[in-house]
Order: C-alpha cells, then sequence, then structure tokens
C-alpha cells in the first residue's frame, strides 16, 4: 500500500466515523425532541409566579442570643459542679 493510500484511507475511516457518530447524535438528541414537538412555538405559555412566603425564614436575633445566653450559663454550672473530677483525673494523669 503506498502512501497516499494510507493517507486516502485513513481520511475515508475518519469521515465515515464522524458521519456515523453526528448520524446518532441526530437520531439521539434532537429527533425525539422534535417528534414531540418540543421545538414548536405554540405550546409556549407564560405564568406568573407567585412566591406565598420566602423560602428562607429570618433569624429570630432576640432569640439565639437567648439561647446562647442560656448554653453558657449552663456550661458554667457543669463546669463547677465537675472541678473536682477534673482535677483528679488530672492528679491521676500525672500533670
Amino acid at each position: 500500500m503506498s502512501p497516499s493510500q494510507r493517507k486516502t484511507t485513513l481520511r475515508m475511516v475518519i469521515g465515515s466515523f464522524v458521519a456515523g457518530a453526528g448520524a446518532m447524535v441526530l437520531v439521539g438528541l434532537v429527533a425525539p425532541v422534535a417528534m414531540q414537538g418540543g421545538l414548536a412555538m405554540t405550546d409556549a405559555a407564560a405564568s406568573a409566579f407567585v412566591q406565598p412566603e420566602p423560602l428562607i425564614a429570618p433569624l429570630d436575633v432576640v432569640a439565639i442570643e437567648a439561647q446562647l445566653a442560656k448554653a453558657d450559663t449552663e456550661m458554667l454550672a457543669m463546669r463547677e459542679t465537675t472541678a473536682d473530677e477534673v482535677a483528679t483525673l488530672a492528679r491521676l494523669a500525672g500533670r
């Protein structure tokens, strides 16, 4: 096989591959949309979108700060009640 015949054969193989891939895309993607009328503008209609309430509720900052203050108070109370046990554990650990 001469070099020019190899080039011609290679170009033919690549060309047929590209044509086949293009045909598959056309049949697989475009044809179903066209068959269902997806490209037709006759069914297009506008409708108003009304959102009944916000998707994210506004934060109640006062309630959050109260919750954090309560948690801080509880944590300090727990530290006071467990201070002896923590000191014992630290002594046993050799610290």
